[in-house]
């Protein structure tokens, strides 16, 4: 057994309300909210909320158990056996926008289901995907990289669904490939003017606080867009800076803290990388495994999770690095909440030691 019963420090991971353990805290508190009368059957009573922690414990439980038997190499091959394939009869629109140049890659679809269809300016088409979690139908957006010809629709998408975050995953320019255009200013000065009366206006900078120590680089620049017929609209660009291309980052909490960041957002969280789908997807299954815990479901295996996000964004997650992130980021996530005893740790280290070894490079 590799897990405890969960019965010490039961107290402090109860909430009043669904919520997420942050890094800031050394343990986890309950957050205080205003007492409103229970009503009718809905009501719990303190020992169906006791049964309601332990159970959420046992199913933690079953999870990083099952994650610890198959290992490094159990996962690589769960990965592999889970082929990424392109059904373009899927895709219609992005093929018929393929010879117009919308389209970073030929070769990584955008679905007509969950597509993002703009009403705003000249274009409808863009290559992004509404992307579900346990909090929203469209908790995120996921998208590629802007183009110098597509900057107009993703700022006109952002105003669309009023979305006040987005995440960048990629840099401009990698491994001497351009990646990304320049769609946002980076510095004081004018405003970034694009086609159809567009303008992105740079406002403030400053890097991401992370409370710990880590090698990842977050910078948030904040911008005001004006589009016609819109009021102005102020979002937030958070920009990691050193994410590799179909690689991974050293998995610390790092995403944990930024998505904890990002968490209050009632409008969609706009995600990319170059594709789209790998860095981005990584992102998205991390916060929808979080948001499960925070809502006492249950946490099952990733796998199944993957299969879900690929139905609405084609082909997320492309590397076995990527997807061995993911486990290792909420693995130590659950060791910093208080989900595991300290009977777990040498499987956790084994665990870690192979991690290490399987992406050392990427």
């Amino acid at each position: 057994m590799l897990l405890g019963d969960g019965k010490k420090g039961k107290k402090r991971t109860r909430k009043k309300r669904p919520g997420r353990t942050t890094v800031e805290e050394d343990v986890v508190k309950p957050k205080e909210t205003k007492k409103t009368p229970l009503k009718g059957p809905r009501a719990k009573t303190p020992a169906q909320s006791e049964r309601t922690e332990d159970e959420k414990r046992l199913q933690v439980k079953v999870f990083v158990e099952e994650t610890l038997r198959k290992g490094v190499q159990g996962l690589v091959a769960e990965f592999k056996g889970m082929r990424r394939v392109n059904d373009f009869t899927l895709m219609t629109e992005f093929v018929q926008q393929n010879p117009l140049g919308r389209n970073r890659y030929k070769d990584v679809g955008c679905l007509d289901n969950y597509r993002v269809i703009l009403t705003i300016g000249n274009v409808p088409y863009i290559h992004a995907n509404y992307v579900s979690t346990p909090v929203s139908a469209k908790r995120f957006i996921c998208t590629q990289a802007p183009l110098p010809k597509t900057c107009p629709e993703f700022w006109n998408m952002i105003v669309q669904e009023k979305s006040v975050a987005i995440l960048m995953l990629c840099n401009f320019i990698e491994q001497n490939a351009k990646k990304c255009a320049e769609y946002f200013p980076t510095q004081d000065g004018p405003p970034l003017a694009f086609e159809g009366d567009v303008y992105v206006t740079f406002k403030r900078q400053e890097m991401f606080p992370f409370p710990f120590e880590t090698h990842v680089r977050v910078q948030i620049t904040h911008l005001e867009v004006t589009v016609p017929g819109q009021p102005p609209h102020s979002c937030s660009h958070y920009h990691w800076l050193d994410w590799p291309d179909r690689g991974v980052p050293e998995a610390d909490l790092a995403p944990v803290a930024l998505l904890g960041k990002l968490k209050d957002s009632i409008t969609p969280i706009v995600v990319h990388c170059s594709a789209g789908i790998g860095r981005t997807g990584s992102i998205v299954l991390i916060e929808h495994a979080l948001e499960l815990l925070q809502r006492n479901q249950p946490l099952l295996e990733i796998s199944g999770y993957l299969q879900d996000l690929r139905k609405q964004r084609n082909n997320s997650i492309q590397t076995e690095h990527q997807y061995l992130y993911i486990h290792q980021v909420l693995l130590l996530y659950l060791k910093h909440a208080k989900y595991l005893d300290d009977s777990v740790t040498p499987h956790l280290e084994a665990f870690t030691k192979d991690y290490v070894k399987a992406t050392k490079g990427f």
